[in-house]
């Protein structure tokens, strides 16, 4: 049996015992091998012939004479017979889906990256669709991977490939700002504070040139980091620390979001000083958790996250390894990255037997479950992550398992369960005030469905004051979301739009820091093709497309289902 070696991203080519086949005619064939190699399941011919041969005058025809020129390309005169179509491979390298299996070692960033690259379908519309979206969503993968291997690299003390693998990043989305500070990060801590310097300023006068913006706060706090290793300070108290880490939490938990994490980050300083394994394991979670739940400094919280997952490692505590893990599942599904928080939350789950970890790990299993479409296996999760988190009296466990269970059980129409996990999720936060507002804004919507007007006003405006003090951006998009949803209830279309508009910016600033949460930005989007379509059905349809682009782009199968039941339903 010949040995097969299929390379698709980037310029295609095929590899037979290490000698590259004569490439076939035009780019159909490549096309077509391209999508049998990515969807890895049987198609009928006829479907195969109206997605790339739809103009040919026998499409049938252009599909027997292509699928002939990828046998001899493959040297395999046996396979890609009969109907449905399938392609059987299983002895050969194909690096598509490699990449899929986090097996691909290099990635070419770029556009030499590209699934296909340099090859278009002008004269066939659909498949250059999907070859649009399958582009973006496999280099979605390969950032995923290069995002894992430079935490893992910084976390080992490897800096060196830290910093190539940071560079990459920033190569692949030069307008993400998480990526440009986890560089500036890695040169930091590999001690060449000039280079994270130099790397500031590029990534400055490229978000002036491209978007007329200054550095968010994710880059000036990595700015920031690489001056506190430039100058170290005096060594500390352990008291110190313990004295710090309590007066970070309670402040950034009463709602003094930037000065709790400005002292959680003084706090994983001392700690290092301190050098008690346990205390550098502790300090580092506790930062990442304020920067998760603040939706702040992707690079940030993740780096400190991954060290604090080594040091567990190294230390042989497995109770600390399951919580990093639950925490990098969160990181990750804030920026949709699904596969790795999947795969994160299932080890930390897997990892301790404590209750108030393994609450961690399927609260976040739930809502990627709620996010990809597997709506009954995410309300299972939170439920079962509810039980955890009240076992383990945790209160933090709990408001976050029964915010998730709300959200997951209104996603499903379970208005009076949703409504349950969620009034005991704004009961536990009563005093937590940085994460009120978010199931606030969702008890509102379920009081507005009701038809409680007042009552979902007066939610959605306490909602609004407590995030615009606290200042978390994805929260008053969601408060402003809430309210809007009354206004439209109250017949004021035009003001509920106009409120939503607004909400949508509010949910899409976290960009600039390092993130992106994705699903309140699919719900409002949602909102505002569903009040749009009162008086103007065209606008409606145009966020209807922007919903499905939003999440069609990330893998969010539940809003791409939500948003094609509200195209079908349009005018």
């Amino acid at each position: 049996m010949t040995r097969l070696d299929v390379r698709l991203l980037g310029r295609p080519v095929v590899f037979v015992d290490g000698v590259a086949a004569s490439p076939p005619k035009g780019a159909k064939p490549w096309g077509l091998l391209a999508y049998l190699a990515s969807t890895r399941r049987a198609h009928p011919r006829p479907e195969l012939a109206e997605l790339l041969f739809s103009e040919a005058g026998d499409p049938l025809g252009a599909l027997r004479w292509n699928l002939a020129a990828l046998r001899r390309l493959l040297g395999r005169p046996d396979v890609l017979k009969g109907d449905p179509v399938r392609l059987d491979l299983s002895d050969a390298v194909i690096d598509t889906q490699e990449l899929e299996e986090s097996r691909l070692v290099v990635f070419e960033p770029g556009a030499s990256g590209l699934l296909l690259s340099g090859l278009s379908f002008p004269d066939s519309p659909r498949f250059e669709a999907w070859l649009t979206g399958e582009r973006s969503r496999l280099l979605r993968r390969a950032a995923s991977l290069l995002r894992e291997g430079a935490l893992r690299a910084l976390a080992v003390g490897d800096n060196e490939l830290a910093v190539r693998r940071a560079v990459d990043l920033v190569r692949i989305d030069p307008l993400d700002e998480g990526h440009h500070a986890l560089l500036i990060r890695a040169h930091a801590i590999g001690g060449d504070v000039p280079a994270a310097r130099a790397h500031y300023e590029r990534c400055r006068d490229h978000l002036r040139r491209e978007l007329s913006i200054e550095p968010g706060q994710a880059v000036v706090a990595a700015l920031r980091f690489a001056a506190g290793v430039a100058d170290p300070s005096r060594e500390v108290d352990r008291r110190d620390v313990d004295a710090h880490m309590t007066v970070a939490w309670q402040s950034f938990l009463a709602g003094s979001v930037d000065h709790g994490i400005d002292l959680g980050r003084s706090v994983v300083v001392m700690a290092d000083r301190d050098g008690d394994v346990g205390l550098r394991i502790m300090a580092r979670l506790f930062l990442a958790a304020m920067l998760s739940i603040a939706v702040r400094g992707w690079d940030e919280s993740a780096t400190a996250t991954t060290e604090a997952l080594h040091l567990a490692e190294m230390a042989g505590h497995p109770l600390e390894e399951a919580t990093a893990r639950g925490v990098l599942a969160g990181i990750d599904l804030m920026r949709a990255d699904y596969p790795a928080a999947a795969r994160h939350a299932e080890i930390g789950r897997a990892r301790s037997g404590d209750a108030g970890a393994q609450a961690l790990s399927l609260t976040f299993l739930a809502a990627v479950e709620a996010d990809v479409g597997q709506g009954a296996q995410a309300v299972g999760h939170a439920l079962e992550a509810v039980a955890l988190a009240e076992e383990s009296t945790d209160p933090m466990r709990i408001a976050y398992a029964t915010a998730y269970a709300g959200l997951a059980l209104l996603l499903e129409d379970d208005i009076d369960g949703a409504r349950r996990h969620l009034e005991r999720s704004v009961a536990v936060l009563a005093p937590m005030l940085v994460l009120l507002p978010w199931p606030l804004a969702m008890l509102a919507e379920i009081e507005a469905r009701a038809g409680n007007l007042d009552v979902s006003a007066e939610l959605a405006a306490r909602a609004g004051a407590i995030s615009a003090t606290t200042g978390v951006a994805y929260q008053r998009g969601l408060a402003l979301r809430a309210e809007a949803l009354v206004a439209a209830a109250r017949g004021d279309h035009e003001g509920a739009v106009d409120k939503l508009t607004v909400a949508l910016g509010h949910a899409r600033r976290t960009t600039g820091e390092g993130f992106t949460f994705h699903w309140p930005v699919a719900w409002i989007l949602e909102s505002l093709a569903r009040v749009s379509a009162h008086d103007d059905p065209e606008a409606s349809r145009r966020w209807v497309e922007a919903l499905l682009v939003h999440a069609g782009t990330v893998g969010m199968k539940t809003f791409t289902r939500r948003g094609e039941r509200l195209l079908a339903s349009s005018p």
